[in-house]
């Protein structure tokens, strides 16, 4: 796997964790930015998906090559967290 392939899964991978982080903030409302933030983080994690399916890049971290990112848009579901 390239260098530039394991950082762009560690990227993806930690702007999930920070998304949920930012939905779970919000719905117990210790965050009141919490929505939009995780709606950036969907964002970001949506656009990483679409160019590495652009570029051919094949997941090698398996978890990331199912997921869905609109998982990341509504309330969190805590018993996938």
């Amino acid at each position: 796997m390239e260098k530039a392939q394991v950082v762009l899964e560690e990227v993806m991978t930690h702007a999930i964790a920070a998304a949920r982080r930012a939905r779970a903030a919000a719905a117990d409302g210790s965050d009141q930015h919490g929505e939009a933030m995780a709606f950036a983080y969907y964002d970001m994690v949506d656009v990483i998906r679409e160019q590495a399916d652009l570029l051919g890049i094949e997941w090698a971290d398996r978890t990331l090559a199912v997921f869905v990112p609109e998982s990341l848009l509504g309330r969190p579901d805590s018993s996938r967290e």
